[in-house]
């Protein structure tokens, strides 16, 4: 369990930083230790679906996960504040 909680502490230690004005959960999915990520923050506010995605997934790319570390995230939520209201 070690190994699969250092990877959670990892990615959340990645986003953290770039969305201090927000929220970052990354949790396991529950299926075959796939990883789910939820970020909330401003900085989503009137962006695209894809534009987010995107910006989530070039921070990823970006940083030091291994692709077998990226490819266990099968899930990534980007919200604004005003999407949860």
């Amino acid at each position: 369990m070690k190994t699969k909680d250092s990877l959670l502490g990892k990615i959340k230690e990645i986003l953290s930083p770039e969305f201090e004005d927000g929220m970052v959960d990354v949790s396991l999915s529950g299926i075959r230790d796939n990883i789910h990520v939820v970020v909330m923050s401003r900085r989503f506010d009137d962006k695209l679906e894809k534009e987010k995605q995107e910006m989530l997934w070039s921070i990823i790319d970006r940083s030091n996960l291994t692709d077998e570390e990226k490819l266990r995230i099968s899930l990534m939520v980007p919200l604004s504040p005003d999407e949860v209201k």
